[in-house]
């Protein structure tokens, strides 16, 4: 049974020299603070249901499901702004659509 997102957004990778992830992320569904605002939200990147693999300076179209939505969910719109962390910033992203 697929998870239904909360939001699509375009995620884009930070290159190594800007401090990106020297691993690629698999195909799977990734885990890490989504952060908006000034504020870190739990997440899950659902690579697995668009079969991608997602590497440094790359960017893609990804769905994105968080832990707790009714906390970020009402906050976002399509162009809101945001970054992911891995002990650092490893990427930012906008939001494509609020899914529901």
């Amino acid at each position: 049974m697929a998870i239904t997102p909360d939001i699509i957004a375009r995620v884009s990778l930070a290159d190594e020299k800007s401090g990106g992830r020297t691993k690629t992320i698999p195909a799977e569904s990734f885990g890490c603070p989504f952060m908006f605002e000034g504020e870190a939200f739990d997440c899950r990147l659902l690579f697995d249901q668009v079969g991608i693999v997602l590497a440094a300076g790359i960017s893609a179209t990804v769905p994105i499901k968080f832990l707790y939505p009714k906390l970020i969910k009402p906050r976002l719109r399509p162009g809101s702004h945001f970054k992911l962390w891995e002990l650092r910033d490893f990427a930012e992203g906008e939001v494509l659509e609020v899914v529901g």
